[in-house]
């Protein structure tokens, strides 16, 4: 029944039927008359619409997990994968987590057309570099920073590229970058100015 409740939303979503966050009536009905005629089970739309909170909701945690440090994801088996002592801690502190966890999601791709998108992080999220900046003003000029201070600081806060660190939400990850952007300009310019 799930595969079906999929399938159809995923077709609609596809076809552009799914104008903002939710799908019109006409789609929800569509989905309760395809389960009511191949599975012969009573489902009306009160029904569709619940399970398509439940699928949000467990889109949610899929991607909570995949934003937290110390997992990882097999695309080709749609799993979030993680070692033996992540996969403990994680269970017995959010039990939740665990049907998630390496374990081949059933129709992943279905369910990020159908919900995917209602969270502000697929296609139509920006980050601040996405943004276009340039106001055309044509006297502007790059500013080059050829200070050995700002140099190292700088290696010295990216050299923990290695290091996994926990993903925010979009919208926190935009500031953060917004933030830091400025503080990087504003930094080239206090040196400019010395």
């Amino acid at each position: 029944m799930e595969h079906v409740f999929l399938e159809i939303l995923a077709e609609e979503a596809r076809k552009g039927n799914k104008p903002s966050n939710t799908f019109k009536s006409v789609f929800i009905n569509r989905v309760a008359d395809a389960i009511y005629s191949r599975f012969q089970v009573q489902c009306d739309t009160k029904h569709v619409e619940n399970h398509l909170r439940t699928v949000k909701n467990q889109w949610q945690i899929i991607c909570k997990i995949r934003g937290e440090s110390g997992f990882g994801w097999d695309d080709n088996m749609k799993m979030i994968t993680c070692d033996r002592a992540t996969y403990d801690a994680t269970v017995m502190a959010h039990k939740k987590y665990e049907p998630f966890l390496n374990k081949s999601i059933d129709h992943y791709d279905e369910m990020a057309v159908v919900v995917g998108k209602d969270m502000a992080t697929w296609s139509f999220a920006r980050t601040f570099a996405d943004i276009n900046l340039d106001d055309g003003n044509e006297d502007s000029m790059p500013v080059d920073c050829d200070n050995e201070e700002a140099e190292e600081v700088r290696t010295n806060v990216s050299s923990s590229g290695t290091s996994k660190r926990k993903r925010k939400s979009g919208q926190e990850s935009l500031v953060d970058e917004q933030i830091k952007f400025v503080g990087e300009q504003l930094g080239e310019i206090a040196n400019a100015l010395k």
